[in-house]
């Protein structure tokens, strides 16, 4: 092995000179790719707001053909003299106090355009010294988002109006049959001044002890059953001592998923009617010698009195049920539902479709970046132990066998059946045959692709050895050799050499981070084995993995 010579105390190397003029060619790099493919608007000013750099987005945004015809310019440039002189001051408090601006939401209205919203971030830009030079900036339209808000601000008031003009009580608890919804004839009822007095307590609290547990017990048992409660008369006594007849329903609250996240009761006042009927029944005593008409004149009552209550109860629920759907909606939820529908619109903007697809994928594009830079900074320490290749590789297919299900991939397995067992972590081998399955399955996504896994065993000989993964293991070692064949498109011509650089990767935006072979790559280097992707001749990818089975 050739050594470079020693360079003089206090210098970096030369290879220390070139790792750090690649990184920064590769930062280079980074930031170009961002601000060319970010639709966000982003930006970069001296100490005077003037532009240094801007993207092509914000190019657009000011109606440029070119980001460079922006540089030297300012904002007194591009927006109204009063708008732009609230960015000036803006920047000039970020380079005095050199403390960033974050998540600012301004209102935008061009001229001759419609009303939108856009997040902005701002932040000192300083030199290698810690000196603020400048500011930098990046700016988000956010308009679909604000007017989903209010949206929901909209819905949610009008509920709220309803529910607290309605003269029924009308109340809702969580899962510890605690309050957290009560209208104002609720509230007044139980001689509170507003419903917040009442958030977080249960019956338990409000009412005596003997009702005040009955209450609590149907609530549970709704909870539980999930089954309703419907028009329960009961005897209630107010806080001050009063007793009023209420008929109760409670039904069971749902959220999008079917879970019971609460009860919700509509309770009406029928202490006239209730004191009505008594009163029929001591008239239908004292006029017991007219019986058979009083029965029918009674009987003719009570069915009008049951067909009202239950006419305006039914009506009311309706309203109520329609309501509260919206009310106690997960936020989350309504904001998918929210984008399922507009996905499914047609708009002249393309860049609203665009927009959608981001916001839907974001959490899930966000987890899966997160969890690959996880692996790929984490600390390199090896729990080695002999191990089952096979084992190992039967045991991953099992792990993705939902991908190949989705995409209805064949796999059939060749596993030599001799395998010496291998020292390795077997937890990160397992984590490289996740990560080839998964890129062969998505290479295949059309269905009706072919996977084939082979394992076979050889040992280095030397010279005259045509096995193409010999270079660099010692003479004698015994190799064991992993082969993934898949009937995908195989690797782009002239990409072969870059497929494990990080951060590159040939899938659409949203489907991958261009980690996971970088990852892989890093391991089975930790292992001391050598990975390779070539084409297939009759088509598809071969990835081919071997791992020293001598190695301690």
């Amino acid at each position: 092995m050739r050594m470079s010579p020693p360079s003089p105390a206090g210098e970096p190397s030369p290879a220390a000179h070139c790792t750090e003029g690649a990184e920064r060619e590769n930062e280079r790099l980074f930031l170009h790719a961002m601000l060319d493919s970010s639709p966000d608007l982003i930006y970069f000013k001296d100490s005077k707001s003037r532009f240094l750099r801007i993207n092509r987005a914000l190019a657009t945004y000011f109606g440029l053909n070119d980001p460079a015809e922006a540089l030297g310019k300012t904002d007194f440039d591009f927006h109204p003299p009063e708008k732009a002189r609230g960015m000036f001051q803006d920047e000039c408090r970020i380079m005095e106090t050199k403390t960033p601006m974050v998540d600012k939401i301004e209102r935008e209205t061009p001229v001759g355009g419609k009303l939108f919203w856009m997040l902005t971030s701002k932040a000192p830009l300083c030199d290698e010294q810690g000196r603020v030079v400048g500011t930098f900036g990046i700016s988000r339209d956010i308009t679909l988002l604000k007017d989903t808000e209010d949206a929901l601000w909209l819905e949610r008031n009008l509920l709220r109006s309803v529910i607290d003009n309605v003269p029924d009580f009308i109340f809702a608890k969580d899962t510890a049959a605690r309050y957290i919804l009560s209208n104002l004839a609720h509230t007044h009822f139980l001689l509170r001044n507003s419903p917040e007095e009442l958030l977080g307590k249960s019956a338990l609290d409000v009412f005596p002890p003997e009702i005040a547990a009955s209450y609590h017990r149907d609530d549970l048992a709704v909870l539980e059953s999930h089954a309703p409660i419907l028009n329960k008369v009961e005897l209630s006594q107010r806080p001050n001592g009063g007793e009023s007849w209420l008929s109760i329903t409670k039904v069971p609250l749902f959220n999008y998923r079917g879970a019971v996240t609460g009860v919700v009761s509509v309770a009406r006042d029928i202490t006239l009617q209730k004191q009505a009927q008594e009163a029929l029944e001591q008239t239908n005593l004292e006029l017991r010698g007219s019986r058979e008409d009083l029965m029918r004149t009674l009987g003719e009552l009570r069915a009008l009195q049951l067909e009202l209550v239950e006419a305006e109860k039914m009506k009311l629920v309706g309203r109520l049920a329609a309501g509260v759907a919206h009310e106690v909606k997960n936020p989350l939820a309504i904001i998918e539902m929210g984008l399922e529908y507009l996905t499914r619109q047609s708009f002249d903007d393309p860049n609203i479709t665009v927009i959608l697809q981001e916001i839907g994928h974001a959490v899930t594009r966000a987890d899966s970046v997160v969890r690959e830079l996880l692996d790929f900074s984490a600390p390199k320490k090896m729990n080695m132990a002999p191990a089952d290749v096979n084992r190992l590789l039967h045991h991953a297919l099992v792990l993705v066998r939902g991908e190949f299900n989705a995409f209805k991939i064949a796999v059939h397995e060749e596993l030599a059946p001799d395998l010496p067992l291998v020292r390795l972590d077997a937890m990160k081998i397992e984590q490289v045959f996740v990560n080839v399955f998964s890129n062969a399955a998505q290479a295949m996504e059309q269905g009706g692709g072919h996977l084939t896994v082979k394992t076979s065993t050889r040992q280095v000989m030397g010279v005259g050895d045509n096995f193409s993964h010999s270079d660099g293991f010692p003479l004698g070692a015994r190799l064991v050799t992993i082969q993934v064949l898949d009937t995908g498109p195989g690797v782009p011509e002239g990409m072969s050499a870059k497929v494990f650089e990080p951060f590159f990767t040939t899938k659409p935006t949203g489907k991958g981070s261009g980690l996971g072979l970088t990852v892989t790559k890093t391991i089975i280097d930790l292992h001391g084995g050598t990975i390779e992707i070539a084409n297939r001749p009759e088509g598809g990818a071969c990835v081919t993995i071997v791992l020293n089975a001598n190695a301690d």
